[in-house]
């Protein structure tokens, strides 16, 4: 690994690879899209899906190629850098595969991520909160299909998953930023913040084209490299010297899509719609948060936006949870969050009551008036 001595080499560094991960996504994503337009790489119009136009998915690409060539041009390596750049690398072609070629099954990308686990306990990166090897393996291999899984479903709205990625991004950016004023020096989160501040950029210029109406989706190459970079850097994050703490934090920080996406599984298996593993996998519905904001009068810009200041106290809360320097100052960062996923919660399952009342109200409409209709004919 290369020292570099240079007292402002990581403020340097960080406006670089910043800067230059945003003008490559928006400098390159044009072409891209009249490449995908070209040979018809598109996302069609679906009962599933809300858009209203046939859109060039694959977006994706240009955001891993924007935020890699970012953080590998200023030549800083380290082993645990190296396993996420790799990790999100066959994240990647694994996602692109299923934009390009052909439906990649949902059990064939879990293995996918049991794989890139694996691969970053090799490179050292693993959640060190049970204190026994199996265990935190276990822990981490849950956290990253978790999170992954949950960027998957939140990428249902325009510009909502490249703006949530952005957000936890900067508060891990934060963070790194903290340590290293802290220290006074180099720390171990410093290219941890590297990383982070490239995963900025990349998302910042993708959103000029993704940002409703979206020009691009960036489809499964983009949420699948997405959802395993920002769950490895909440593994290799070092927040705070208590293990429940420090588990608690990048849960708030990234606590809008893991709370959505846990509580439609659970609402979808209670239902009865999932039974098995593979259906719970590749299910897919209008369901999450931000349809239920659209149920209830929101437009699809209006929610996106409300969802990103969910997230955004989320993760302060998260920033707070880690600064904290007394048990008091801890356990009300905690409430906080918690308070605010209790709000989430409530949210969801009020919109939920009030939209399934909504269509049994029409289906009663709709019979009576098609029974009305039927007894003039009968009349006639």
């Amino acid at each position: 690994m290369p020292m570099f001595p240079m007292p402002d080499f990581w403020p340097r560094t960080y406006v670089m690879v910043g800067c230059v991960s945003f003008l490559v996504a928006v400098i390159a994503m044009p072409l891209w899209i009249l490449v995908l337009r070209r040979f018809g790489a598109l996302d069609e119009i679906e009962d599933t899906k809300i858009h209203d136009r046939p859109t060039p998915r694959g977006g994706g690409v240009i955001l891993w190629l924007a935020f890699a060539a970012a953080v590998l041009l200023p030549g800083y390596r380290s082993d645990a850098m190296n396993g996420v750049l790799l990790g999100s690398f066959i994240c990647l072609l694994v996602g692109a595969a299923d934009d390009f070629l052909m439906r990649i099954p949902g059990v064939y990308k879990l293995v996918t991520l049991f794989v890139v686990t694996l691969l970053l306990e090799r490179y050292g990166v693993r959640v060190n909160i049970l204190g026994h090897p199996v265990l935190d393996t276990a822990l981490t291999l849950l956290w990253i299909v978790g999170v992954t899984s949950a960027f998957n479903g939140v990428d249902n709205m325009d510009g909502l998953a490249a703006g949530l990625a952005a957000i936890a991004a900067s508060m891990f950016f934060v963070i790194a930023l903290q340590a290293h004023v802290e220290a006074g020096t180099e720390t171990s989160l410093s290219w941890f913040g590297m990383m982070a501040i490239g995963l900025i950029g990349a998302c910042l210029g993708f959103l000029v084209y993704n940002f409703r109406p979206a020009l691009i989706f960036m489809g499964d190459s983009g949420s699948f490299f997405l959802g395993f970079t920002v769950a490895a850097l909440g593994v290799m994050g070092e927040w705070t010297e208590n293990r429940m703490l420090s588990a608690m934090i990048p849960v708030l920080i990234l606590g809008v899509p893991l709370f959505d996406f846990a509580y439609i599984v659970i609402v979808r298996i209670i239902r009865g719609e999932t039974k098995t593993l593979r259906e719970i996998i590749d299910h897919c519905a209008p369901d999450h948060l931000s349809h239920r904001l659209v149920w209830i009068g929101f437009s699809q810009r209006k929610a996106v936006l409300f969802i990103y200041v969910i997230a955004a106290v989320l993760g302060i809360a998260g920033v707070l949870l880690r600064n904290s320097s007394t048990l008091l100052d801890g356990a009300l960062a905690l409430l906080q969050g918690l308070m605010i996923v209790a709000i989430i919660i409530g949210l969801m399952a009020n919109v939920e009551r009030r939209h399934r009342q909504w269509v049994e109200d029409e289906v009663a409409r709709f019979n009576e008036d098609a029974a009305q209709l039927q007894r003039r004919r009968d009349d006639s």
